[in-house]
């Protein structure tokens, strides 16, 4: 019994280091730097992001979940991004139910799915979608990102970016933010 949870474990941390990277999936080689950069807890200090120090962030928790939402306010919708960081308290299995689900509310929305895959996120494996469309009469581009945390809960990181002005550049800046997220 010990000899099959040894190959276990070491298999799962070779499935989960073979996973990409994120970052990797949006071409984010070189990525912008900011280095006035605060670090947020969310309110039941279950992990915490470094937002840029000139964001509006707000704080969120109820029964079900905890998050921290923020965007640069001081820019316009259209070129801005918004990164909501969730960790749900719920049972997720990522399979492939859960994938159609999510490809299934993206054709709900109208939003056609560019890319999903499996990645390798908080040394975790994750499942990403990337998503775009018309919302509000812009163009909307969305990120979600989802993580199995432990058997309880897992991480949802949505990112949004309006219009088209540095859809890329937007998307890449925000991932290199998603990266800084610690689980405490």
């Amino acid at each position: 019994m010990k000899y099959f949870s040894a190959v276990f474990v070491f298999f799962l941390s070779i499935s989960c280091n073979s996973l990409p990277d994120l970052k990797d999936e949006f071409n984010c080689k070189i990525l912008s730097t900011n280095d006035d950069l605060k670090i947020h807890n969310d309110v039941r200090n279950m992990f915490s992001t470094q937002l840029p120090n000139n964001w509006k962030v707000n704080l969120y928790y109820d029964n079900t979940k905890t998050s921290i939402y923020a965007a640069d306010t001081t820019l316009s919708l259209t070129k801005t991004t918004l990164i909501d960081v969730t960790l749900v308290h719920k049972t997720a299995f990522i399979d492939n139910t859960f994938k159609q689900k999510i490809t299934d509310d993206n054709k709900r929305m109208q939003l056609s799915e560019v890319k999903t895959n499996a990645i390798n996120l908080l040394n975790k494996p994750s499942y990403f979608s990337y998503a775009k469309g018309k919302k509000n009469n812009y163009t909307y581009h969305i990120l979600n990102t989802f993580t199995k945390i432990n058997s309880e809960n897992f991480l949802h990181i949505k990112t949004e970016v309006y219009g088209d002005s540095l859809v890329d550049k937007r998307i890449c800046n925000a991932i290199k933010l998603i990266d800084k997220i610690q689980l405490n």
